[in-house]
């Protein structure tokens, strides 16, 4: 289900107008030579890319992610940000719109409240901000009942901020949550606003997004130039293969079932270093106890004063580059109902036929159903599972699930990265047959 257009076009505009009017641009933070924006973005506001290190896309599974639905169904959430390391170790984080919005209104619990960011955070957690998004989907006949004093729908903002209020208690209609839930998705490059935290590398877990991917060793200046690390974003598919149009298990006379595709392909971090070449000359260098000298420490001297030696000159830099593997330690993968089809289930499938129930709303595929093979090559890792002949029994969407755990790169006996977490999501269809193959919510 995507987003109307107007409203997606809405969403674009409010997170544009927030970032302008309650912080300072990036152009101002760089003319403050003191400033860590300097790293960061150049004197036109533009991310400063080949001197930042892409961590790529980080997802977590937040609790202040979750949102609590009717009939005591829940929509658990993903955290979803793209973040950079400077070579100083601070972190810059790029939230996806409904992550924006879940740390407005969690501010603490998220970590948006210890960001140091001279791009200022009013536009994101003030109650404008909440209030403009959010106020058209609040049922405020029934709130304004319950609490005359929200009869000022500033009030009721700063509540749900303060943690006094669940704004979903009072939110009016189904549909729009579930376009919530996938704004993230729909909306993959719409990341308006830049968060800074200092010191993130040798502070991230108590960052958005933790320590998955972080480089750990940092990059300090020496003679030769200094090492650096690239890396590039991993792909994970979670997947239907067959049959094309699977019918619940009770309803397929084959007991198919159907079958479900994990793979997992993670590029090699490549980790540039240099070499030292050096090349002995000789000197005549400083006199030490009970030296005898043997040659002229300058040309202004008329006698011996100094002591013949050898020494090391650095003459070249030689360039390794290395692709060291980032090797996949854990995959699981699960098949969930969604709360929609759950309640189509419930409230119209059953009222025409009283048999209808949920079955199994939920499987674990791997490990579960089936097990995950991986290894490494060249650098790339990947893994797979294939999980055959899922015994659905109930007819809708499932969301499919892919969580993966890496072991972090290494090399000569030293940890370069952390480990990653790493996730990706997909949807299928059951069918059932009522009087013609029909597609359920």
């Amino acid at each position: 289900m995507n987003l109307p257009c107007a409203f997606r076009n809405t969403v674009f505009a409010l997170l544009l107008v927030a970032l302008l009017l309650n912080g300072s641009h990036p152009v101002m933070a760089q003319a403050d030579g003191d400033s860590p924006w300097g790293d960061v973005v150049d004197e036109n506001g533009h991310l400063r890319y080949d001197e930042l290190i892409d961590l790529g896309e980080t997802v977590e599974d937040a609790e202040w992610m979750d949102i609590e639905l009717p009939f005591g169904m829940e929509l658990d959430l993903d955290a979803n940000y793209h973040r950079y390391q400077t070579q100083d170790g601070d972190i810059v984080v790029l939230p996806t719109p409904l992550t924006v919005m879940m740390m407005a209104m969690n501010p603490v619990e998220s970590g948006l409240s210890d960001a140091q960011s001279q791009l200022g955070l009013g536009g994101f957690v003030g109650a404008e901000f909440l209030g403009a998004l959010l106020g058209d989907h609040i049922d405020w006949n029934r709130l304004g009942q319950s609490n005359p004093d929200y009869a000022n729908p500033d009030n009721f903002w700063n509540a749900v901020i303060n943690g006094q209020e669940n704004v979903w208690t009072w939110f009016a209609g189904l549909d729009f949550l579930t376009d919530l839930a996938l704004m993230s998705w729909n909306d993959m490059d719409l990341r308006m606003g830049l968060l800074l935290y200092l010191n993130g590398a040798a502070n991230c877990r108590e960052i958005p997004g933790g320590c998955s991917g972080i480089v750990i060793e940092q990059l300090l200046p020496v003679t030769c130039p200094a090492p650096s690390v690239t890396m590039q974003q991993p792909t994970l598919s979670i997947r239907k293969t067959a049959p094309e149009n699977p019918l619940v298990i009770g309803q397929d006379p084959e007991k198919r079932g159907a079958d479900v595709q994990v793979s997992v392909n993670v590029p090699p971090v490549i980790y540039t270093w240099f070499e030292p070449v050096y090349e002995e000359v000789e000197v005549c260098r400083d006199l030490g106890t009970g030296e005898v000298a043997d040659c002229r420490k300058s040309n202004s001297s008329i006698v011996n004063d100094g002591k013949r030696d050898s020494e090391l000159i650095l003459v070249d830099c030689r360039q390794h580059v290395e692709y060291l593997p980032d090797r996949v330690t854990s995959l699981t993968a699960t098949a969930q109902l969604t709360p929609a089809s759950k309640a189509w289930i419930l409230n119209q499938l059953s009222s025409a036929y009283y048999e209808a129930y949920i079955h199994r709303e939920s499987f674990n595929l791997v490990p579960g159903l089936a097990s995950w093979a991986g290894g490494c090559s060249g650098g790339t890792c990947t893994a797979s599972a294939l999980v055959s002949r899922i015994p659905f029994a109930d007819p809708g969407k499932f969301d499919l699930s892919l969580r993966v755990q890496t072991a972090g790169a290494s090399f000569a006996g030293r940890q370069i990265t952390q480990p990653r977490s790493l996730s990706s999501a997909g949807q299928m269809q059951v069918f059932v047959t009522l009087t013609t193959l029909i597609e359920q919510p």
